[in-house]
């Protein structure tokens, strides 16, 4: 007696939703990996932005402690005051000029800001970056 029973089914199933569901993580991480890289890097130019200013502040002072003063100022009025963990200070050095006295020498200004992983994902990630920027501005001869 021959069988009545049909061929036996060559059905796969679906497998296009599983493989769907393993494009769609990857494509949320490779979206949150691209949103900590661009704000890490908005992060750094705020930086090198304020790094700038205040060294440019800086080199405007009669002396160093007035160029700290004015660097520090830099800072606090900056953009950069709303991102970091804490208000960043200077960091201010400078080179004297060949006669030994400020004006005429440069002055260095380096700022670091730690800024929180979660900030920059977007979703919670443990742990800190910290960005630093140093920028030197030549102090004018002539100035005062």
């Amino acid at each position: 007696m021959a069988s009545t029973d049909p061929a036996p089914s060559r059905d796969r199933g679906v497998v296009t939703p599983i493989e769907m569901m393993f494009v769609l993580v990857f494509v949320l991480v490779a979206l949150v990996f691209l949103g900590f890289v661009g704000r890490l890097h908005a992060a750094g130019v705020q930086v090198t932005n304020t790094s700038q200013a205040a060294a440019r502040a800086a080199s405007m002072a009669s002396d160093a402690v007035e160029g700290q003063r004015l660097a520090e100022e830099a800072i606090a009025g900056s953009t950069l005051v709303g991102r970091c963990r804490s208000v960043p200070s200077p960091e201010l050095t400078w080179e004297a000029s060949p006669s030994g006295t400020w004006q005429g020498g440069s002055v260095t200004v380096t700022v670091r800001c730690s800024v929180p992983n979660g900030e920059l994902s977007g979703v919670w990630t443990p742990g800190d970056r910290t960005i630093s920027a140093s920028d030197t501005q030549p102090i004018d001869r002539y100035q005062r």
